[in-house]
């Protein structure tokens, strides 16, 4: 997927306080193809104000114990750097385990979707057709997912948004609860305001095309399991003639569990 970025002119590196010689290492042992930069003594890490001051009571929720080697470490995460070199987005988790696939990056901090290999379709009627995705066929424990939602609205008419009329249904998209996965709110497009001169009122409304994602989760210790998650999509489609009743469709999304990539370097590292 990464070498795909070169033809878009995107260049990915990463930085690491880790000597040349583990990041070449540990580069051979994963078929890293991407250049991995040593900053050791973490001089760069430190004015990028990246160091975690509370490793240890961050471990201490997850149980871990303390250890001498888990001082000064890195707050894991992605910068987004224009042609200039000028930081333009940065990415960040809240928790220290969680990751973001390939995808998932891609989408959030470039706007590059890439194209479903395998969407469940569900059609409400010829005036709405929905699909739904996954940005990864698989996960490990804490990594993060987007369950991506696109709807397909036929012309002349639209779907509401935030706020719609009184009486009627707003888009949303929700997930059915499984054991330990973690489901975000849904993120939509801004939608088109419209007033109701009538009423007296401003309301929201979508036409065309319409993507939306939920991010997901699995925070279940390893072995969890295979899942099929349940997807469920809320709209009310109108024209200016008609409105359709509200609607609810439900599609299945099947992920499957991989083992987690070991991260560990080919020997034992210090801290910057």
């Amino acid at each position: 997927m990464w070498a795909n970025l070169e033809a878009e002119g995107i260049a990915l590196f990463a930085i690491s306080y880790d000597s040349v010689e583990i990041l070449r290492a540990f580069a051979d042992k994963h078929g890293i193809r991407f250049p991995l930069l040593s900053d050791e003594g973490s001089h760069v890490i430190r004015e990028l104000g990246l160091i975690n001051e509370h490793v240890q009571e961050d471990h201490a929720v997850y149980g871990i114990k303390p250890s001498p080697r888990h001082v000064d470490l890195p707050h894991p995460g992605v910068f987004v750097l224009d042609k200039a070199g000028t930081i333009a987005q940065k990415r960040f988790h809240t928790s220290y385990r969680e990751r973001d696939t390939g995808g998932a990056l891609l989408a959030t901090t470039l706007g590059i979707l890439e194209s479903p290999s395998q969407a469940t379709f569900a059609t409400h009627s010829e005036a709405v057709a929905v699909r739904a995705w996954l940005d990864s066929p698989t996960y490990s424990f804490f990594q993060r997912l987007h369950a991506h939602v696109e709807l397909r609205v036929a012309p002349g008419f639209h779907v509401y948004g935030v706020p719609a009329p009184a009486g009627m249904v707003s888009l949303s998209a929700r997930v059915r609860p499984i054991d330990g996965l973690e489901v975000g709110p849904a993120s939509w497009p801004a939608a088109h305001t419209h007033r109701l001169e009538d009423l007296g009122e401003e309301i929201g409304l979508y036409e065309g095309p319409i993507h939306g994602s939920l991010p997901l989760t699995f925070a279940a210790p390893p072995g969890a399991g295979d899942h099929e998650l349940k997807l469920e999509v809320s709209f009310q489609a109108c024209s200016d003639a008609v409105c359709l009743p509200p609607s609810t469709v439900q599609l299945s999304l099947p992920v499957r569990e991989v083992a987690l990539v070991d991260r560990t370097l080919p020997t034992d590292s210090k801290s910057g």
